[in-house]
Order: C-alpha cells, then structure tokens, then sequence
C-alpha cells in the first residue's frame, strides 16, 4: 500500500516530463514496493478467469486496468490507475487527509506510560473525520461525473466511455471539473482515488493488527477487528466521534526525513512536515509493502521497513480487510449512482463502467411477457434497454416504440429516449388481465419462443415477465419450467395480482401448505429466485407500475444488476427472498418523505427460520432497528422522517435481513417483506402520523 510521499521521493529522482507516463510503484529493491494498491484492487474487482463477462460486481480487464493500473517489471513502464492517483505528482501528491494519516492516540493512563500522550482522542478523531469527509468528497466527484456517461433517456453517449486506444489520465484533478476528460474516466477516478484512503486506512492503523504488551508509542495495541468499520461507509453525511472505537490509532507521518521508529521534530528542509515527537508514527503502524496475489489476495514476504508486519497475520490482515471494504464501496457507489439517476439511467451508467466495450454490449435485451387472458398472451418484446414505460406498454400488449435511430450510432445505442417521467399514465385497466376467468400462464411455450428468437443474444440477457392471477396450484406445473430457465441464464419475474376484493397487507407468518400434491409453494418461489427473478404479490392492480419499478431495481436480466446490491423495495407489494448462511444479506432500499411515513413488515415463511432484521438511516450511518425474528413470527416497523431529514424532504432507509443462528432454528429459507405508507399529519402537533388504534409499530 503505497505512501504518496514515498512515491513522490522516487519520481522526484527523473525528469518530470516522463512523470505521468510512470505506473504503480513497482520497486522491491530500493523502497520495497510491488504494486500493492493495484493488486489489492485486482484482487478485489477482477472476473473470474473463467466468466470474462462482468456481473456488474466486476470489471472487465481494460475497464479494471483504469481503475487498478497495470504494472510491469520495471519502473517507468506500464500505466496508474485510479486508486494510485493520490500518490502521483499532479502537481504534488495528495496530503494526508487522502491517506488517513495523523489520527493517532494511545491512552497513557490505561497504559501507563507516566506521561500524557500529545493528542487527545477527539484531536485524533478529528483528523480520522477530515479523512473521511474527504474520501466522501471524492465519492461525490465520481457520482456527478456519472452523469455525462448517458443522456436523459438512458443512452450511452459513446465518446465518454471509449477507452479502447487511450487509457484514462488521471492528474490535476481540480482542474478537471469533468470537462477535459471523458466521463468514464472522471467516475473511476473519483471511486478510487476515495479506494486509495480506504485501502491505507487498513494498512496505516491498528483496525486489524494483532500486538502484545508492553504497550507504547513504539508498539500500540491492536483491535484486531474482522468487520469493516461503520464510519467508512462514505454514503453518510455524519460525525464519526461516536462510532470510532477509543484505542483506534493511525500513524503520524512527520516527512521523508523523520518518519521512522520514534516520533521527530519535522525536518527544516522538508516542506509540510509536521512534528511528532512522542507519537505513535506511520513506521510503527505501517503495513504498506509486500508480496500479494493479486487473484487470491494471500500475501508474503512483508516490509521492509514495515515493522508492524513482523507481527504474524498482520500483513495478511490487513489485505484482507482493505479487499473486503473495497467491495463494499463498490457496492455502496452503485447503490449511490442508482438512487442519484434512478434505477433505468443508473444501471446502464453502471454496466458503461464495468464493461470495455459498453457502447455495445450494454444493449440488446428480449423478455417474453406473459399476462393472464383469454387468449394466448405471450409476447416476445425487444427493446435496447430496460425500460419502464416500454415495458409497461408491452404488459398492455400495446408493442412499444422505441422510435428511429434503432442500433449503435456514434453517439447513442438506443431507439429512443424512453424514461420513467410517464410512469404512471398507462392506467391498470388498460392490462386486459381478468382475474375471475381460470387461466394459467404456460411457461414453457414462452421459454421455447424466448430462446428461439433469442440469437445471436445471450441467455443472460433475456427474461420472462410474467404478471397473473393463476392460482398457485395452477403455478407450481410450472416449477420445472422455471428451474430450467435458471439453469440457461434466463431471469423470470413474477407478479400475482389479487383476486376480485382480495385484500393483501403486509407479509404473514406461513406455513408449509401443499399445492399440488407434494409440491410445495416455496419450491416455485424458490425456483424463480433462484434465477435472480422476483416474486412478487401485488396488494392491488395500483402497484402494477411499482411492480416494474421494482423488477428493473432487481436487474430485468442478469445482465442488469448483480445480486449484491440493495434493491428498490416499492410501496404495495410483498416480495419473497432468501438467506442461507453463506450468502450476502439481503438489502433493501426504500424512502420515508415529508408527507408520507413507510411502514415495513418482515416475515419468515417457514416455519423455524431465524432473521436478523437491521434498518438503517443511510445519511446519518446509524442503526435505527435492529430485531432478531424467529419461530414463524414477524416484525413491523415504521420509518420517519425527522428535523434533519426536511431540507431533503425525503430519508434514505436500507432494510438488511441477514441469516441468524439460534438453537432448533435454521440460517436458510425464504421470507417476506412488505412496505406501505400512511400519511403524515402535517398540521397536527409535532407532525405526529395518523394510526388506527390496531396499529402496533416499532418506531425508528
């Protein structure tokens, strides 16, 4: 994990016009580096060998090489990526706030030293903020350049996504302003220059070290924590004091000329450096030079001069954990790009990053739509990307029109703008779908159709979209079908409307109730699930378009959005999914606003499943519930917003249900979650929401 100083040192030894053409440090006999920010990132966001293609968790090769860099044997040759950015000369590295340097603090009483230790602990965490505000900053920098990747109807604007004859040049990054370079680029970097301090932030502190006593500043004590801290989560906008545990430590870095095993005065003729007598310092705490695979992360051969290495597992610990929270700030930049530009531009921004040649492969998809009628209802849609209205149209069995400009073009990929400002002009009853007359939908027709029209496309993006009224006895000879589609790439979504004057609120605890014979229901939700698809039931025809919202947030194909992210979680439905222990919790995305509260109901649906239920308030990175709901119960809850949520007018809630463990319960199985709302008082005293008396919630 390279010191932006360090690198400053070594390319302050050439000429300064070859400056920019230098990659990662890759210098094992001089200083001791090999490249690790770049192979830490390529441990973390490279496909696997064997699926070149990204899941959007991902990134193909020349797209991971803007981001990572691309090392080679010798210095001076290959490119910096991104995530190397702070340590380049543009025109001087960036300062310690980019590497969380400074934020040092030992307690002298609990420890003993007999003398009072220079910084205090809110001096540290104070300087821990500074860092953090400003990796948030740059997360900001990479959301806003995001925005020049597509135009307003969702369509790639070519020339700001085409790296194929030119890597991204990442400099001078406050003159930029976005205009001198393409927006690919100018995303990336702002992604990983933030990378780069939350990389040293694990290489540079004691989060994950392991040490013994005696402790001093020569050898402070580490917390040896596994999980990633919850004041990294730059999605916030809060004061970290409260949620920075009292013995965290980072290294003082006085300069060049002084860092080393006991704190100096700053050197007169180094610039910046700052005095750190007495302190705890980058040498003692550093992590930041040795061996890693950048395909498995496993490290050997740490330092030298890297003291805190020589500790066993340290070195390794801290890969580890940089790797870790690396994929967390690349789900959570997702999730920000998709809440910033909406579901239908946000995923094909994200698929533009991800990809090398996106002004190609982000289009093309074929669903087949299947609705319940008395006449036969497939229908084999083609469309160049998810789009709301479109599909919306094509459930009406009204085809769309994406209008002229079908194809690549120069500029655009798309037929047409098509967005979802008109959402909610296509009327429920103009869906011909009557849910008196006994129809069942027939799956395997759709998929023969699907895959025959589906060349030269691949599997992976092509969907089935099924909206009904059949009843499940009618849907489970359907099973196999749908088990199949899983097994060729193929996302199914189901959507079961309610019958004439059925009312549906809310999930409820369920029990194993056979369908056909032995054939349960939680074998067909699972076999849609299991595609990547949802199981949806509507609570009225009114939750028709949020359906669609809700399958496009999910990922229309599995091209579209991988299974990592936190989904859109709309008003009116009921939405079946899973846990085991193995996998990432579930998450869910939804808003409170000004006017309206968000009621949230979870459930399991078997009968000794265990969940572990957390809501959190996104900006202020606080947990607001957290429950643990087992033995067929069910948990509900309301989300509001509060004095600091009405500048925005809206609040940004994330649903996380997780597996839990507990004696006769199980970690795996299906459950459900629902989100109403109920309407704010707003004149009343304290906007206090209305609630019949039958209400019972847990207030967040």
């Amino acid at each position: 994990m390279q010191k932006a100083y360090t690198t400053a040192l070594l390319l302050s030894c050439v000429s300064f016009d070859h400056v920019l053409g230098f990659g990662t440090i890759n210098e094992p006999a001089i200083i001791g580096q090999h490249c690790e920010h770049e192979r830490i990132t390529r441990a973390a966001f490279a496909c696997p060998p064997d699926k070149e293609i990204s899941d959007g968790r991902c990134f193909e090769e020349l797209s991971l090489h803007q981001l990572s860099g691309r090392s080679d044997v010798y210095v001076g040759q290959g490119s910096n990526g991104a995530v190397g950015a702070p340590d380049m000369l543009d025109p001087v590295p960036e300062g310690p706030e980019a590497h969380c340097d400074n934020a040092d603090f030992l307690d002298a009483q609990l420890f003993d030293l007999g003398v009072e230790y220079p910084v205090t602990r809110q001096q540290a965490t104070k300087q821990l903020q500074i860092c953090i505000n400003h990796m948030r900053g740059r997360i900001e920098e990479g959301i806003d350049a995001a925005d020049k990747i597509v135009d307003g109807g969702a369509r790639i604007i070519a020339p700001e996504v085409d790296i194929s004859t030119l890597d991204c040049r990442f400099s001078f990054p406050a003159l930029q302003m976005h205009v001198f370079t393409r927006a690919k680029c100018s995303a990336i970097e702002g992604f990983g220059r933030a990378l780069h301090g939350i990389q040293d932030f694990y290489a540079h502190s004691n989060w994950a070290d392991d040490a013994e006593p005696p402790f001093g500043p020569n050898n402070p004590p580490g917390l040896k924590r596994i999980d990633s801290p919850v004041f990294l989560d730059l999605r916030g906008e809060n004061n970290i004091s409260e949620q920075v545990p009292h013995n965290l430590s980072t290294g003082c870095f006085g300069g060049l000329f002084t860092d080393g095993p006991v704190g100096k005065a700053g050197h007169p003729l180094e610039p910046g450096s700052i005095d750190c007598t007495g302190r705890i310092t980058h040498h003692t705490l550093n992590k930041d030079n040795g061996l890693i695979d950048q395909v498995t992360g496993n490290v050997s051969t740490p330092g030298p001069n890297t003291p805190r290495s020589d500790f066993p597992g340290n070195f390794q610990r801290a890969v580890s954990a940089a790797i870790k929270d690396s994929r967390r700030q690349w789900r959570h930049f997702r999730e920000a790009i998709r809440r910033t530009y909406g579901t239908e531009r946000g995923n094909i921004m994200i698929c533009a990053l991800v990809r090398d040649k996106p002004a190609n492969d982000c289009y093309g998809r074929r669903v087949a739509i299947l609705r319940d009628v008395m006449k036969t209802a497939n229908r084999i849609a083609e469309m160049q990307i998810p789009i709301h209205k479109w599909l919306l149209e094509e459930l009406a069995d009204k085809p769309h029109d994406e209008g002229p400009g079908e194809g690549v073009t120069e500029q655009n990929s798309t037929k047409s703008r098509g967005s979802s400002d008109d959402l909610y002009r296509l009327h429920p009853d103009d869906l011909d779908i009557d849910c008196d007359t006994n129809t069942s939908l027939d799956i395997g027709v759709a998929m023969s159709e699907l895959v025959h029209h589906s060349t030269p496309l691949p599997n992976n993006k092509t969907a089935v979209v099924a909206l009904t009224c059949a009843s499940n006895s009618d849907l489970a000879e359907q099973i196999a079908h749908v088990w199949h589609a899983g097994d060729q790439g193929i996302r199914m979504h189901f959507g079961i409307l309610p019958k004439k004057d059925q009312i549906l609120y809310g999930p409820k605890p369920r029990h194993q109730t056979a369908l056909t014979g032995k054939v349960r229901e939680e074998d067909l939700i699972t076999a849609v699930l299991r595609t990547g698809g949802t199981y949806s039931i509507l609570h009225n025809r009114e939750a028709i378009p949020r359906f669609i919202d809700h399958v496009i947030s999910r990922g229309l194909t599995q091209y579209d959005n991988a299974r990592d992210t936190a989904i859109l979680l709309p008003v009116g439905l009921s939405i079946s999914d899973y846990v085991t222990p193995e996998s990432e919790p579930r998450r869910f995305s939804f808003d409170a606003s000004y006017t309206n509260n968000a009621v949230i109901a979870v459930a399991p649906m078997i009968p000794k499943l265990a969940l572990h239920v957390t809501v959190r308030h996104v900006r202020k990175n606080t947990v607001l519930s957290e429950q643990y709901i087992g033995l067929g119960g069910n948990s509900t809850f309301v989300a509001e917003l509060d004095i600091n949520d009405v500048p925005r007018t809206d609040a940004w809630f994330e649903l996380e249900v997780a597996h839990a463990k507990g004696g006769g319960l199980v970690g795996s199985g299906l459950f459900e979650v629902s989100v109403e709302t109920e309407s704010v008082d707003t004149g009343a005293e304290n906007n206090r929401v209305h609630r019949s008396e039958k209400d019972e919630h847990d207030e967040l």
